[in-house]
């Protein structure tokens, strides 16, 4: 397969300092709601490796606890973005328990199927996956713009990539994470790919060549970004996190809206104001205690 398409190595920036600034100085450019065309075969990266890919993916079957509790997280975490959140409001698919669940199940199902589906089955429902979303990307960027609140952004789209990975990177160890080179570069590609799958500028894709470089720029994009809204608390996050999590109560019902949050903020590095009760406090050591375990005690598992 040859094409005349710049390397992605070649588009993004040589540092990661560059990498960062251009982040957030490029607010306004909107995703292309037009190339909506489904993905074929033929739209894979000449960079794609497939190895690299598969073994993101074992990685993923060898932690699903972790990488699931990492990418709810990170969704809470995103909401904080006030332009993701604004485009979420406009939407009107998140701001009760009952849309928040049915958005974020299937959320959840994409992630699943990126993450075990066969890529290289041109029928497969990790194509059929990546064409839904990408068409729901396109059709709530125009509502929104509608509605005068302007689209999805590349940039949003970066940010929310760290929702994804920025945790699974930075933190493993809270997480109950393995944590080889071999793992940590699986999982760097796989979003990588995705990233550049679903649309978002390779110059802005925040999973850089090396998954060192990739943990780097996450750090910054906590401590400068996320970090920073999310001590800010608006009231319309703490509206739109409260129907996140009320909706995922009806998935996982040892979800404690206080305890959750309070586990989101520690992942970023932020203290959660709130004092907690009891039940929220023994729910927070709960959860905690399950993911260390998931990390330092482990069982012979197959390839799925």
């Amino acid at each position: 397969m040859t094409r005349d398409i710049p390397h992605i190595d070649d588009l993004q920036p040589l540092t990661v300092d560059e990498h960062f600034k251009i982040l957030l100085s490029s607010g306004e450019e909107l995703i292309d709601e037009k190339s909506t065309g489904d993905l074929t075969i033929s739209d894979l990266p000449e960079w794609f490796d497939e190895e690299l890919y598969r073994a993101g993916q074992q990685y993923y079957c060898s932690n699903v606890l972790g990488v699931s509790v990492a990418s709810l997280s990170g969704l809470v975490s995103v909401l904080a973005i006030p332009s993701i959140l604004e485009v979420l409001v406009q939407t009107k698919q998140s701001g009760t328990p009952c849309t928040a669940f049915k958005r974020y199940l299937e959320t959840i199902f994409h992630t699943r199927v990126w993450y075990k589906a066969d890529f290289k089955d041109k029928d497969s429902d990790w194509w059929k996956s990546l064409n839904t979303v990408r068409w729901k990307h396109s059709a709530a960027s125009q509502r929104s713009k509608k509605a005068g609140c302007g689209g999805i952004t590349h940039r949003d789209m970066a940010f929310t990539q760290y929702g994804f990975i920025g945790s699974i990177l930075i933190i493993p160890e809270t997480l109950g994470l393995t944590n080889t080179h071999r793992d940590r570069d699986g999982i760097n590609h796989v979003w990588r790919v995705l990233g550049h799958m679903l649309g978002i500028s390779d110059r802005l894709n925040i999973c850089r060549k090396t998954e060192a470089e990739t943990t780097e720029l996450c750090k910054r994009l906590q401590i400068e970004v996320f970090g920073k809204y999310m001590r800010e608390q608006s009231s319309q996050f703490l509206k739109m996190t409260e129907a996140l999590l009320d909706g995922m109560w009806s998935i996982d019902v040892a979800i404690d809206k206080d305890a959750f949050l309070a586990f989101t903020y520690n992942l970023n590095d932020v203290p959660y104001q709130k004092p907690l009760g009891l039940y929220s406090l023994l729910n927070l050591k709960y959860r905690e205690a399950a993911l260390w375990l998931c990390g330092n005690y482990r069982f012979p598992t197959g390839h799925s």
